[in-house]
């Protein structure tokens, strides 16, 4: 199953409604603000890091896009040092597209890093996947989905 049927299954299991858009391919920022103004996407856009851990060990750090990594902060929740894994890692391990990680749908053995800032937020608009989809899930039901993730979830709060 890939990784886009993967996050349709998680907010179809729980009959989580979403909005998806087919757009052009978003790599950077600045065509996300151009997607998000051409259909009128509501709430804050993801940016999600994929963590390499001492160890071996994995993570997928999903917060804002605005919001700055605070590394003495996830060496401490995730009990080792962090640091970003490589473009190669990104998509052997998780299916991701190197600019347009995914923060949901990874396999159990990846930690999830979760921002607690984002449900601050009404909606989160995020990569799905295939850099050409965006979904638009409102953050009251990303909460819903987050303790039946099969993941390790670790929450923090930037800002």
């Amino acid at each position: 199953m890939s990784l886009y049927d993967r996050n349709l299954a998680l907010l179809n299991d729980l009959a989580i409604p979403y909005r998806e858009v087919h757009h052009e391919a978003v790599l950077d920022y600045a065509t996300a603000h151009v997607i998000r103004q051409r259909f009128g996407l509501r709430g804050v856009e993801s940016k999600s890091l994929f963590l390499r851990l001492k160890g071996g060990r994995y993570a997928m750090l999903a917060t804002l896009e605005a919001a700055r990594v605070d590394w003495a902060c996830l060496k401490s929740l995730l009990g080792a040092r962090p640091s970003i894994a490589s473009d190669t890692e990104l998509v052997a391990l998780t299916g991701c597209v190197p600019r347009c990680a995914c923060p949901l749908g990874h396999g159990a053995a990846i930690d999830l890093v979760f921002d607690d800032a984002i449900l601050e937020h009404d909606y989160l608009i995020y990569s799905p996947g295939p850099p050409e989809r965006t979904l638009e899930v409102a953050t009251s039901d990303i909460a819903r989905l987050l303790p039946t993730l099969r993941n390790r979830v670790l929450h923090f709060h930037s800002g």
